[in-house]
């Protein structure tokens, strides 16, 4: 998706007096070229579209995607350790971070380098790469046959659902996330996740279909088939953009999340244009524009006021965004092949 040229002009005006004034450098980058991982999806699409043109009028560089999941990317610059890393710039989903700074394939942010750092709040700043985004699950509902939004992950229990609640296999980031949640709700801990596992069994009853991933759970949503489930902010703006009816309501218990970054890559080709790329992510023009639609990338720059969806389902400052719970990814990642495996036997079979 491509944004119109009048608002094309308006982004480049605003970025003229923030990132794009870096003229030295700008001239010095022309006729260079930086490759960037992006996510699938909206987040290549907002990429393209945004931050691409606000990063070469900055410095004059372009930029090359590589469309890559979090694991493919710790994978591909593993593989290439000691040698060429594919690209310079790795985007990465909080639970990935932990493996990449283990497999040696990141390089210490410079934030001194970086201007627009110091406007992000100190939980989004970090040694490795600043969080550019999070990701916040809730309870997706069908507001045509659910008219009261749910207020606790309890109803997804309620026998009244029965046949019509959807699940996704642990092989996805919102799978784990939400047995995590549904575990320390039902009091287990990083070590016992028994409680979740029973709290799952329970709810089969209700369960329609367990997705085998995102995009055969986006499916279930727009074929109608589930009516209620756990879900991710993004992925209910996207389908709502498509006109799938969804929403997204955060439960009584609180919100819970997590971050994504990005990351300088060790040994990168473009080490200076790879920090300047991650910089002009940071800048409050490109992260406003990005929190717009059909993108609704929540953005964690201070200066930038939210709006839209983001305000109605999740916080209304950044200061509430601060506020969303985590997880305990050190805990969590050494388990997941064999909670994976776990889910598989006993809930998938089922």
């Amino acid at each position: 998706m491509q944004l119109n040229r009048s608002r094309r002009s308006m982004l480049f005006a605003t970025l003229g007096l923030g990132a794009g004034a870096i003229l030295p450098g700008r001239l010095l980058a022309q006729g260079r070229s930086l490759v960037a991982a992006t996510f699938p999806g909206t987040w290549s699409e907002a990429h393209r579209a945004i931050l691409a043109p606000a990063f070469k009028q900055r410095t004059g560089a372009t930029v090359t995607q590589s469309i890559l999941l979090a694991q493919d990317q710790v994978a591909r610059l593993t593989a290439a350790k000691g040698g060429k890393p594919p690209f310079d710039v790795a985007i990465f989903d909080e639970p990935q971070v932990p493996d990449a700074i283990k497999a040696g394939v990141l390089a210490p942010y410079p934030a001194a380098q970086s201007p627009n750092y110091p406007d992000l709040l100190p939980g989004f700043q970090g040694q490795w790469g600043p969080t550019i985004s999070m990701q916040v699950i809730g309870i997706g509902y069908n507001p045509k046959r659910i008219k009261t939004p749910p207020t606790s992950w309890d109803e997804l229990w309620d026998p009244k659902y029965k046949g019509r609640v959807g699940l996704t296999a642990l092989n996805s980031q919102l799978g784990i996330a939400f047995l995590a949640e549904l575990n320390r709700l039902r009091g287990g801990s990083a070590d016992n996740f028994d409680p979740a596992f029973k709290a799952i069994r329970e709810l089969m009853p209700n369960v329609g279909a367990v997705a085998a991933d995102l995009g055969a759970f986006a499916t279930l949503w727009q074929q109608e088939q589930i009516d209620i489930a756990p879900y991710n902010f993004n992925f209910v703006q996207t389908l709502k953009s498509k006109g799938v009816p969804v929403e997204l309501a955060i439960p009584t218990t609180g919100a819970a999340g997590w971050k994504t970054s990005m990351h300088l890559v060790a040994n990168a080709v473009e080490p200076d244009l790879a920090v300047q790329y991650i910089d002009t992510h940071l800048d409050p023009a490109v992260q406003a524009a990005m929190l717009k639609a059909p993108y609704d990338v929540i953005p964690t720059n201070r200066k930038v006021a939210l709006e839209g969806p983001v305000t109605q389902a999740i916080a209304k400052t950044q200061d509430d965004l601060g506020k969303i719970r985590g997880f305990d990814w050190a805990a969590i990642n050494p388990r997941r092949s064999e909670l994976i495996a776990r889910f598989n036997r006993e809930i998938q079979q089922t």
